[in-house]
């Protein structure tokens, strides 16, 4: 059976997440599972100690992880709603359960860190897409679920074994798919229409001077719900000083945003 992962931590910004993720397993015919990581808080003073128990902090999150569940199932009586609580990293947690389950996608809320610990490391959100390899869905607050026209960003890149993911979620989905490319000047971009024909998209050149502003004008004017990106590698150095297509997007964009990693 297909499977949505949720990730949660129980704030506003997930809670919000999980509903979207909900109504796309309803569209889907997928299940769903809610997921929450958590760590044992330690008091660095002259010695550890630790502040709380695991114990403690696996029962209240599997309460947690019940009350979403309970809510899920009144709010969404058709789909079926599991649960699991881990301890460890995040990211790490979420990429053995992604190998295992091979989800549809990983649906989490936009929100993150800010400051120093956000120019260095990025928000979890961001973590997640970048060491995931699988589908991964960042839903802003407040979006409300439709999902009719999904719009690909194309670049001069290329894939690189992304095409059957793409082509899963899009099928699964009954989407229609819009290819756009990016561009300054010119003719329409050679080659952009041998881009997924099985899959029947619509073609698009966009003349820009800013790939951004390009994608915001398609989304805005075409009625796009969802825009698929897939990333590229960034050194340490490229995402302190240079802001990433990827991060600017999900940062600007007012509907969810789709990267499937090579």
């Amino acid at each position: 059976m297909k499977i949505i992962v949720v990730p949660t931590d129980f704030s506003p910004f997930a809670d919000n997440a999980m509903n979207y993720a909900a109504q796309l397993a309803e569209k889907t015919g997928a299940s769903l599972l809610l997921v929450h990581v958590y760590q044992i808080p330690i008091s660095m003073n002259d010695v550890p100690v630790l502040m709380i128990s695991a114990e403690e902090l696996k029962d209240s999150a599997d309460r947690g992880l019940e009350n979403a569940k309970t809510h899920l199932e009144k709010k969404f009586p058709g789909i079926v709603v599991k649960t699991e609580s881990r301890l460890g990293d995040v990211v790490n947690e979420l990429e053995e359960l992604a190998l295992e389950l091979k989800p549809l996608a990983i649906v989490v809320g936009k929100h993150g860190a800010s400051g120093v610990e956000r120019l260095l490391f990025g928000s979890t959100t961001l973590s997640i897409i970048r060491h995931l390899k699988f589908p991964v869905i960042s839903v802003p607050d407040g979006v409300n679920y439709q999902l009719n026209h999904i719009a690909l960003a194309a670049d001069n890149g290329g894939f690189t074994g992304q095409e059957e993911k793409i082509k899963n979620f899009v099928e699964e989905t009954k989407a229609k798919l819009h290819i756009v490319h990016v561009q300054e000047t010119g003719k329409d971009t050679p080659g952009l229409k041998n881009i997924l024909p099985q899959l029947n998209p619509v073609y698009e050149t966009v003349r820009n001077e800013e790939f951004v502003r390009g994608i915001q004008s398609y989304v805005k004017t075409h009625a796009i719900d969802m825009l698929m990106v897939l990333p590229h590698k960034h050194s340490l150095m490229e995402r302190l000083f240079f802001k990433p297509h990827t991060t600017e997007l999900i940062e600007k964009l007012k509907i969810p945003v789709l990267t499937i990693q090579a």
